[in-house]
């Protein structure tokens, strides 16, 4: 870790900036390590020993390192898990973070499976766009990649859908799938999850295969680049660049002619966007990681539970900002398992 002394005090005005001039403005809280899924890419052949109750941040601890940050110039949350929707007391963390002032740009990312249900909640609490992982449209693959087999598959994804038809008849916030694709699993798909872009307002982002976590198995014969991605959206007819917007994350935009929604294409390993992340994350025990593929991270938790003050966590912060690593050196030539688990970490 870099010497504490090597960080200046944080003061008023202070921003959350690494030693490469990078601006953090987008933080990921992971607000637990459950889950109802057993994703291939994301969990261990034999899963992960659950955390104990009390080595998962409190609610209010999450919300006060929300608050800090905003002070440290974060206007961009994204709540992430395990599965965010089964937290117990998301609405009083939703409420608390909806308060924060300056309000922060709030999102979040599940799996759907209880988005029908929780979907007025995140209506009330102001979230403006919520991610959905689907990583294929078919009941048996869903199962596969999922780990609720055939049966267990179909039911799941009818209740996913349920969840997206729901937001997007509410027109109350943006609805985005992602997508990881996994050759010779469910690449066959590109065409068909695209032509959703057709006839919904919806953003579907195709996102490469990673080696997050240590204890997962990667296979690299999974791994698709982008640029297979967009040959296979190309079948469908043209389609065009869509720029940059302000708050944007990484994902490179199109659009199908004549589509109401939108995709994107999110390169992490065949077109390093390093340079310009804009992200910190937290995992559900405490831990701020400045990278997916960092074995770097700051432990706030005993911070917060020994009496530090807001000026000593934002001290914790700014040291992860300047820990954050210059860029990964994952290439798909040479890909290996890194980081933190996934499952804790919300990806």
């Amino acid at each position: 870790m870099t010497p504490q002394s090597d960080i200046p005090p944080a003061a008023s005005g202070s921003q959350l900036v690494d030693a490469f001039g990078r601006r953090l403005h987008y933080l990921r809280l992971s607000i637990t390590d459950l889950c109802n899924l057993r994703c291939l890419y994301c969990m261990p052949a034999g899963g992960v020993e659950k955390l104990e109750h009390s080595q998962v941040l409190r609610l209010e601890e999450l919300a006060r390192v929300a608050r800090v940050a905003v002070a440290l110039g974060v206007d961009k949350i994204r709540l992430t898990g395990g599965e965010p929707l089964l937290r117990r007391g998301l609405d009083q963390l939703l409420a608390e973070l909806k308060a924060i002032s300056p309000r922060p740009d709030l999102r979040l990312t599940t799996n759907g499976l209880l988005l029908e249900e929780k979907l007025p909640l995140l209506i009330d609490s102001g979230v403006s766009t919520v991610n959905i992982s689907l990583d294929s449209l078919q009941p048996e693959t869903y199962g596969r990649i999922t780990g609720l087999g055939p049966e267990g598959g179909e039911q799941a994804l009818a209740a996913l859908w349920r969840g997206v038809e729901a937001a997007l008849k509410s027109g109350a916030l943006q609805v985005k799938l992602n997508v990881v694709l996994l050759g010779g699993v469910n690449e066959e798909e590109i065409v068909d999850f695209a032509s959703l872009t057709l006839d919904q307002p919806l953003a579907v982002r195709f996102i490469e295969y990673m080696p997050v976590g240590r204890r997962t198995t990667f296979e690299p014969k999974r791994f698709l680049p982008a640029g297979e991605v967009l040959e296979r959206v190309g079948e469908i007819g043209a389609y065009e660049d869509l720029p940059a917007r302000t708050g944007d994350g990484p994902a490179q935009r199109y659009r199908l002619a004549g589509a109401r929604g939108e995709l994107g294409i999110i390169s992490a390993l065949s077109s390093h966007f390093c340079g310009s992340c804009n992200r910190i994350r937290l995992s559900a025990e405490g831990r701020l990681v400045p990278c997916l593929f960092s074995e770097a991270s700051v432990d706030l938790r005993p911070i917060i539970r020994g009496g530090a003050d807001d000026e000593e966590l934002a001290q914790a912060l700014l040291q992860a900002a300047h820990n954050k690593p210059q860029g990964h050196h994952q290439e798909p030539a040479n890909l290996h398992s890194a980081g933190c688990q996934m499952s804790r970490l919300g990806g």
